[in-house]
């Protein structure tokens, strides 16, 4: 190692820790941000809470590696342009490339850590971390039921505690609204003068022990007669009610491990997940497009339905398996099978469509069978028109993921490229240039970060685009600023100096 690449490594590393520390703190807040309502003041143990923090800030380790080469970058060459160091280099003949080789090695290093991060502690800290939050407000569910608010953490209750006491057990007043029936307009609430709730491990549910009540409840009539409305109004001493722990809060529920699977995989994981999803689009396609058969025919063109001995062994399955379906039901339709008379003598003049072929009883039935089937055929064109929809998207959310790893990881590489030379173009060290410079740059890759992804996740774009869409936006910038530093052109400097003189000249 030359004694110049061991200077700027000296130089670089201590900025470098600092700035990863930094940009975990300032992450690590999302987390807080979001989760602080269901954690402080909620009798959760201080242990947990950093337990949850620890497991939060690997999570977001990918994220805060690549602003902390950009803010150590500015920093450092900032501070060595400022001392005319870099200056000096250049007069003994030494470029800005060469200057950089030792920054460069360790922004490949910080990219292949990215990269391991996402493939092995991610998954893993997230796994952990769901678990632990989706155990503890699970198991602390009587917590988050708080005196005189109306809480809807439970999927169709609402709950209501007028007192809570000392224990966090005992309770008055309950109000419960229950609205898990199909007509959301009808009553059905429950109010008790008290009672006792509890969370019971063994069968995973909260129960509420509830005495001295009534329950009112709206039903549907038996006939329908204007201007009655049955109610019934149910008096009880005791009253045990249980709530499955599965369906509690909607937060819990977008962490549970099921709905984000692509979460917790790391790159050969989600490749398979990947192969498996084009495969089921597949199967789904030609297994559809047998069921069909009635319906579509293949020509010898492009839109030929392609034999058994083309199809993978699990398509030909599903085919034969459709196929033996389709048999049976015509089998069956076979034995009702009615015949239609059509008219003796016919004036094909006069005919306008085949159903007038037909006498008029028949004609008329024969109509609404084929309006019917019609309907049932477009009905099933929808179904399996959202069932491929839905296998997109989620394979959309799966590529964005795969993809999201290595393109977090080259921006580490990007942002050296623009935090080295623009360090040594403004001249500036210090921290108040650098930290200003780094929030604007990594704003605007957060921002198109979460911009590809949700236009992913809708469909708008391609998610391989989605993944990248930070890189190409931010590679051209970064071969521009290099290249500036390279030319020693001052942009900022000229730019002011151009439109002063314009100013002047229009004066």
């Amino acid at each position: 190692m030359k004694k110049i690449d061991k200077l700027i490594l000296q130089d670089f590393i201590p900025p470098y820790l600092m700035a990863f520390f930094v940009a975990e703190f300032v992450l690590v807040m999302q987390f807080l941000w979001k989760y602080i309502d269901n954690i402080i003041g909620k009798g959760i143990s201080l242990g947990v809470i950093i337990e949850l923090i620890f497991y939060f800030g690997v999570r977001i380790i990918p994220q805060a590696v690549p602003v902390t080469i950009l803010i150590a970058s500015v920093m450092v060459f900032g501070n060595l342009a400022e001392k005319y160091e870099i200056s000096s280099l250049k007069s003994a003949g030494i470029s800005l490339t060469r200057i950089m080789a030792g920054a460069v090695v360790l922004s490949i290093l910080t990219a292949l850590f990215s990269l391991f991060a996402s493939n092995y502690l991610k998954p893993r800290a997230s796994y952990k971390f769901k678990q632990r939050y989706l155990t503890v407000t699970r198991k602390d569910a009587t917590l988050n039921i708080e005196e005189g608010v109306f809480s809807q953490d439970f999927k169709n209750f609402t709950i209501k505690v007028g007192k809570k006491h000392e224990d966090g057990e005992s309770i008055e007043n309950v109000l419960i609204y229950d609205n898990s029936g199909q007509d959301k307009s009808k009553i059905n609430m429950l109010h008790a003068e008290g009672g006792r709730m509890y969370t019971d491990d063994e069968t995973q549910s909260f129960v509420m022990d509830l005495v001295n009540g009534e329950q009112y409840r709206e039903l549907n009539p038996a006939r329908k007669k204007k201007g009655t409305k049955p109610f019934v109004r149910t008096k009880f001493k005791k009253w045990s009610k249980s709530f499955d722990t599965s369906d509690f809060g909607a937060e819990a529920q977008d962490l549970s491990p099921n709905s984000s699977k692509h979460d917790l995989l790391n790159a050969w994981q989600l490749k398979d997940a990947i192969d498996s999803l084009d495969h089921l689009k597949t199967e789904n396609l030609f297994a559809n497009a047998k069921a069909f058969k009635h319906v579509l025919k293949f020509d010898k063109g492009e839109d030929k339905a392609p034999s058994k001995s083309e199809l993978p062994a699990t398509l030909s399955k599903a085919i034969v398996k459709k196929d033996k379906q389709i048999a049976s039901n015509t089998n069956k339709s076979k034995k009702k099978t009615k015949v239609y008379s059509q008219q003796d003598s016919l004036d094909l003049a006069d005919i306008a469509s085949f159903s007038e072929t037909f006498i008029a009883k028949d004609a008329k039935e024969i109509v609404g069978k084929a309006k019917l089937e019609a309907k049932k055929n477009l009905e099933r064109a929808a179904k399996t028109e959202r069932e491929a929809r839905n296998l997109k998207l989620n394979q959309a959310r799966y590529i964005l993921r795969f993809h999201q790893q290595f393109s977090w990881a080259l921006i580490c590489i990007v942002f050296l490229f623009i935090g080295a030379p623009l360090g040594s173009i403004v001249r500036k060290g210090g921290y108040g240039y650098p930290l200003l410079i780094a929030i604007i740059f990594f704003m605007l890759f957060i921002v198109l970060d979460i911009m590809g992804e949700k236009l992913s996740r809708t469909g708008e774009i391609n998610p391989i685009l989605a993944a990248w869409l930070p890189n190409i936006a931010l590679i051209p910038v970064a071969f521009l600023i290099s290249r500036k530093a390279l030319n020693d052109s001052d942009f900022s400097a000229n730019w002011w100096y151009k439109l002063k003189a314009r100013i002047g000249r229009s004066q």
